[in-house]
């Protein structure tokens, strides 16, 4: 079976953790998230969940900060290192499992969802329509999604999927090393917004961040369902 272009991130971490013995995104975690999550009323009752948790930075430290959090990610490798790097810290790591949101779904719903550096990944119109959809089935009434992308809303940009898995040289650290292709699409803040509107999520603010682990500048956007108006005769 051919695997989907958004999952060369598994050959990525593969790579990476066996040669290096190092997370390919670092350890740093992303303050603006537990910001949105304290601004919009998350406290330790709140059910949070992750979608791309990565290799964890943002989850952990959420985790030992004793957040009601799970967290996702499409690679195994990449969840294999999160309850790595859980039980480490004393954290539980059975709060990481391994889903891909695209094609699988939880029978259960959540007061925050967020995702860091997951919807650039996703080039096909269809998989966003797909990202957007399930934030939005698994969002409780009155629930915040927290969405952070690379861009600085003007640049678009689009790579070509067939690409994913090829080696390719990338910077880590203080020299060069050779990992999979991964996949990127860039979008202007009017398509990214129009994005939610279509999938019915209504924005609730957006900004640009430079202070997202990774990245020089990110588009990060809160959003809340729209319940359907009910009318009465």
């Amino acid at each position: 079976m051919n695997k989907k272009y958004y999952e060369a991130y598994e050959e990525r971490y593969k790579q990476v953790h066996q040669s290096q013995n190092k997370a390919w995104a670092g350890d740093k975690p992303s303050p603006t998230i537990e910001k949105l999550l304290k601004k919009y009323g998350a406290n330790s009752k709140s059910s949070i969940l992750e979608i791309g948790c990565g290799e964890g930075q943002n989850a952990v430290w959420l985790l030992k900060k004793n957040y009601n959090l799970e967290a996702s990610d499409v690679s195994a490798e990449a969840i294999r290192w999160c309850k790595q790097q859980a039980r480490q810290v004393g954290v539980d790591e059975n709060r990481f499992f391994v889903m891909d949101i695209l094609n699988n779904h939880l029978d259960k719903k959540f007061d925050f969802i967020f995702s860091v550096a997951v919807l650039h990944m996703l080039v096909d119109d269809k998989d966003r329509s797909g990202f957007f959809n399930f934030v939005k089935k698994h969002l409780n009434h009155n629930g915040k999604a927290i969405i952070v992308v690379m861009g600085d809303g003007k640049m678009t940009r689009k790579t070509d999927t067939t690409k994913a898995f090829e080696l390719a040289d990338r910077p880590f650290e203080n020299s060069i090393i050779q990992v999979a292709t991964t996949s990127c699409r860039m979008v202007t803040w009017e398509h990214f917004l129009k994005e939610f509107r279509n999938a019915g999520l209504k924005v609730l603010e957006h900004f640009l961040d430079k202070t997202i682990a990774g990245f020089d500048v990110s588009m990060v956007a809160v959003v809340e369902k729209r319940e359907r108006k009910r009318f009465v005769d």
